[in-house]
């Protein structure tokens, strides 16, 4: 044995395995190692609930636990919790060869895979032989939140003095390298480590030392050899999405990602990015299938998220929006069924202003003018440090809806200051705010486009033309009085119809609930009397005039 049972007495171990036969055999070879404090649970929630009460030194989780997470998703979720201390070391366990991240020991990776069946002197061998690694290179974890110069420096002092250990620190000081913006260094250092073996995680971060000096015909080169090879593809992949994303080719970046979702499966955080990629391309339908996808597979896990519920509900405001339909129900009733849907545990203060403002943008569009300025102004109320960036999207679409397009640049400015993670799914974010910074104004001036053109329509009597062009305009800005004023006139030049009665509806709500001066009242006073007689419509109440 690498250590003595003395060792292991004073430690506690967290063993998580759905098969109840197993679990005992494995707490048998653990005591037999010199484990006294063993805890052994059947699934990756009670794996949670105790890693909450108690801090672990080792945790032996199986890839399969049944329903629920397996153990990558545990291990994800108790890094997201940070309930996995810089000492712990944690040991996957499978009945299959498992495959190995060769990139991102910085952010935490399982420390070892070990495949079932085993002996106990394999299992010890295995733990000792993590253990003594994360004992080797605990000073670079503890340093690595606030002190990356002390972390390199714990990088080479590994080198220098554990040899057996020196590849492992080499790993983390080029990782450290790249996540720190020293690319230069990181690439010097690979190519070093190049000129002796060719490791995939020298030639992966060698590609992404590249990537970060700017050289993209180099770095694509490289990470499209890697992402042919089974070792290396996932993180190759990861990076191509990235790559994709900065020469401003969402397709490029959606067709990689779809490659990553066949490489893994069960990734949550994968699913979002295709979802968030899908919308970048105008695919609404796939990226409403996607996070429909990933909110179905994770309900009930700590993997589920709102945004799993809020956003097919912002993918079918979209699809609203470039409707050509005059009905919007059918679209509008499933965005407030999908929200309707979100879990209670996820109805909290800090939702409440991102709910409020998908629930204005619907309102909206319902005709529901004075609902949708109330939720509007409560959800400005907030504080806006936690907000999405789907979040400020809204607001800057909603500010667009009510033709205050002054107001939607200032929204998508505010944006500018967001903090976006370096991650991929940080990278996407920031692909997804770019885009709509330049989508706004485009927004704005195809809406006075359709607006145009449906008033000369309108002037050369070719009312069902009009009646097209404004409705398109109005999907963009339903909180404009004048242009709901113009529809109505144009709905009064035409012949009865059972397929304008959703639109007569929505028009009647807008222009009772906004501030018209005196002419625009009388206006709509006069066509309502002719309109009522073909159409279902509220009783007319006017606001006093007004010269907003």
């Amino acid at each position: 044995m690498i250590f003595q049972s003395s060792f292991y007495q004073t430690k506690r171990i967290l063993l998580v395995d759905d098969c109840e036969p197993i679990r005992a055999s494995i707490r048998g070879m653990l005591q037999q190692i010199g484990f006294e404090h063993i805890t052994a649970v059947a699934d990756a929630s009670a794996a949670l609930e105790k890693a909450e009460l108690h801090s672990f030194d080792f945790i032996l989780a199986d890839f399969q636990l049944g329903d629920g997470l397996n153990g990558a998703q545990l291990f994800d979720a108790l890094k997201k919790r940070e309930l996995l201390k810089a000492g712990c070391c944690f040991a996957m366990l499978s009945a299959e060869s498992m495959r190995q991240a060769v990139f991102g020991l910085c952010d935490r990776q399982p420390d070892c895979y070990i495949q079932k069946p085993f002996t106990y002197l394999t299992l010890e061998k295995r733990l000792a032989r993590a253990m003594q690694q994360r004992l080797v290179v605990r000073k670079v974890f503890q340093a690595l939140p606030n002190a990356p110069d002390v972390a390199l420096a714990e990088c080479d002092r590994v080198v220098r003095e554990y040899p057996p250990h020196a590849l492992y620190a080499l790993r983390l000081k080029g990782e450290l390298l790249l996540q720190h913006k020293q690319p230069q260094l990181a690439a010097q250092l690979y190519q070093q480590i190049l000129q002796s073996r060719e490791l995939s995680w020298a030639l992966l971060g060698h590609a992404i030392a590249q990537f970060q000096l700017g050289d993209l015909d180099q770095a694509s080169n490289m990470l499209l050899v890697l992402s042919k090879a089974e070792e290396t593809r996932p993180e190759a992949l990861d990076w191509l999405i990235r790559l994709a994303l900065l020469q401003q080719q969402p397709e490029q970046a959606l067709l990689h990602c779809q490659e990553l979702a066949r490489s893994l499966p069960q990734s949550v955080e994968v699913l979002q990015v295709q979802a968030a990629l899908a919308s970048l391309c105008q695919q609404l339908d796939e990226a409403i299938r996607c996070w429909q996808k990933a909110s179905q597979q994770h309900r009930y896990s700590v993997l589920d998220s709102a945004q799993h519920y809020l956003n097919p509900a912002r993918m079918l405001l979209l699809k609203a929006m470039q409707s050509k339909s005059l009905k919007l129900d059918p679209l509008l009733s499933k965005a407030e069924e999908s929200l309707q849907a979100i879990p209670k545990r996820f109805l909290t203060e800090t939702l409440q202003p991102e709910l409020l403002l998908v629930q204005a943008r619907i309102a909206l569009l319902q005709g529901k003018l004075h609902q949708a300025k109330q939720w509007l102004a409560e959800a400005e109320q907030g504080d806006v440090s936690s907000w999405s960036v789907a979040a400020f999207i809204d607001l800057a679409l909603a500010k667009l809806a009510m033709a205050d397009v002054k107001q939607a640049d200032a929204v998508m400015e505010r944006l500018q200051q967001h903090s976006f993670s370096g991650g991929l799914t940080g990278s996407v974010d920031l692909a997804y705010s770019q885009y709509w910074q330049q989508q706004i104004p485009k927004l704005w001036k195809t809406a006075k486009g359709f607006m145009q053109q449906g008033q000369l329509d309108y002037r050369e009597q070719s009312f069902h033309q009009a009646l097209s062009r404004l409705w398109q305009a109005f999907l963009y800005l339903p909180g404009n009085s004048n242009l709901a004023l113009s529809l109505w006139q144009t709905l009064a030049s035409l012949p009865a119809s059972n397929k304008l009665q959703a639109v007569a509806s929505v028009l009647c709500q807008v222009l009772q609930q906004s501030q018209l001066d005196q002419a625009g009242q009388q206006r709509f006073a006069a066509l309502h009397q002719q309109l009522l007689a073909h159409y279902k419509l509220p009783a007319l109440s006017l606001p006093s005039a007004s010269a907003g």
